[in-house]
């Protein structure tokens, strides 16, 4: 993979001549293979799409740009507070515990569209090469997976966002001082994308680092209930999570028997990874590492036996959120040893307790600790539980409930361990499980929103009764994150999203 990720001398001067322009748009020119006089042999091609998902990872595993920080920490103090131990805290900002997020503090998307801009070189020139037609729909389908992946999360992240097809290659090009686009369009941009990977689905391949049909379905099931919950898209993108569900199959044979193994450093490709990015021992680590303790805080004995140590922790649980884990583990929930590490391991005499988690900590057996877990995107217990959502959308609760049954079956050992088929009581079911299988895995805030249960979280518990709702109230795109004030300085055409100005 190294060997594919080298770029050449040629590539870099090429580079530098449009900096300038990625720098107005904020999207850095870093794409090797974009100028048309780059695109000569198969071998092109071939170094062209690695570049595509290690521009992703690259995006994905950054301090304030990842799955985790976009997809979970807003859920705000319901279950991320200050460290226990040493009482720092790094998301008050965004989980609006002080209503501090503002476009001045925002994370950008330059690294996004980065990956998309590779993703479109390779949509543009991959024909050029001098590559079976095999290996050239290969690399296009996975041009078009990568391509909607950041467009969903675009949308779902800013809302109204520049919606580039062509890499850019001249200073004078659209492309360079792009407008937005509506929410509308920018997900009619998404669903056009899995369509025509779709339609190059049969040579996707089997490589866990890069889609497979397998990825390329959970990410259609995925957009399906986002677009009938969120969207008001109706039972067609039912139709279509359904026939995307039902290509991957729903049963526990693909569900490891033990769930801390699905997080196996050792098995990084295990059988319930459908999708994720390497992360090796000579990469800068990912978010996990926020999750780790400083080693003058830890007793001697406890360093990485079992505190995992690194520098500061940015993340805890919050109290209440261990209390919820703690309750599920005297249920029998053997998840939560996976989920949740705890204990008196402090050095100070007063011995506080501190927490963390105990997924994706790495390898421990350095200090500090080696952060070479992959980044996982998709897994098939998250296939099983949108099966979940699926069928009680469709009102069809008995069958939620045997979806559900199969993720509660390997937490709790017990069969129909959900019986009740009440509405609401499946739905608090379904809610309930995405917070006990999936914690800092970056699902549970998308999941939350298409269920409806996000209006009555408390991000703050500094102020009683704040939920997301009243907080609509002032902003009618909580939700959403600003757009960052750097990239509207540089580029006149964008505007900030309604509520945030």
């Amino acid at each position: 993979m190294k060997k594919l990720f080298t770029i050449s001398l040629a590539a870099l001067l090429c580079s530098a001549a449009l900096t300038s322009c990625h720098k107005d748009l904020d999207i850095p020119y870093d794409n090797a293979l974009s100028a048309s006089n780059m695109w000569k042999d198969a071998s092109d091609l071939e170094q062209s799409v690695p570049g595509i998902y290690r521009r992703m990872h690259s995006y994905f595993s950054d301090a304030e740009c990842n799955v985790f920080y976009l997809g979970e920490t807003r859920v705000g103090d319901y279950m991320w507070g200050p460290s226990l131990e040493s009482k720092v805290q790094d998301n008050f900002k965004i989980a609006c515990r002080h209503n501090t997020l503002t476009p001045s503090n925002t994370i950008g998307w330059s690294g996004l569209y980065s990956t998309i801009d590779q993703a479109n070189a390779v949509i543009k020139h991959g024909a050029e090469c001098n590559a079976s037609q095999a290996r050239l729909d290969w690399a296009l389908a996975q041009a078009y997976f990568a391509r909607a992946y950041c467009y969903f999360q675009a949308a779902r992240i800013w809302g109204e966002v520049p919606v580039n097809l062509l890499p850019v290659e001249s200073t004078t090009q659209e492309e360079c001082y792009p407008s937005q686009k509506t929410q509308v369009e920018v997900y009619e941009q998404v669903e056009r994308d899995i369509l025509a990977c779709e339609e190059l689905s049969a040579s996707l391949g089997n490589e866990k680092y890069f889609a497979t049909k397998d990825a390329l379905n959970t990410l259609k099931a995925d957009y399906a209930l986002w677009m009938y919950a969120t969207r008001d898209g109706g039972a067609k993108y039912l139709d279509m999570a359904e026939q995307a569900l039902n290509a991957i199959g729903i049963s526990s044979a693909r569900l490891l028997p033990n769930y801390a193994d699905v997080f196996d450093r050792t098995n990084k490709k295990n059988a319930e990874i459908v999708f994720s990015l390497a992360l090796s021992a000579s990469d800068t680590g990912g978010y996990q590492i926020y999750f780790c303790q400083p080693s003058n805080l830890i007793a001697a004995a406890y360093r990485n036996n079992p505190v995992p140590i690194s520098s500061t922790q940015w993340w805890s649980y919050s109290q209440g959120f261990v209390d919820e884990l703690k309750a599920s583990q005297a249920k029998g929930d053997t998840r939560v040893k996976t989920n949740l590490g705890y204990g008196p391991y402090s050095a100070a005499a007063d011995k506080h307790e501190i927490t963390w988690c105990n997924k994706l900590t790495g390898d421990m057996s350095k200090s500090p600790v080696v952060q070479d877990n992959d980044l996982i995107y998709y897994r098939y217990g998250y296939v099983v539980m949108l099966d979940a959502e699926l069928k009680y959308y469709k009102k069809n609760y008995a069958g939620a409930n045997a979806s559900l049954n199969l993720i509660a079956k390997r937490a709790y050992g017990k069969d129909n361990y959900y019986t009740s088929t009440a509405p609401a009581d499946v739905l608090d079911n379904i809610v309930h499980e995405y917070f006990m299988e999936f914690p800092a895995e970056g699902m549970i805030w998308w999941a939350l929103i298409r269920t409806g249960k996000i209006w009555s979280m408390e991000p703050n518990s500094e102020i009683p009764g704040q939920t997301f709702e009243t907080l609509r109230a002032k902003n009618p795109n909580i939700l959403l994150w600003p757009i960052a004030q750097g990239s509207i300085n540089k580029n006149s055409k964008l505007h900030q999203i309604e509520g945030w100005s």
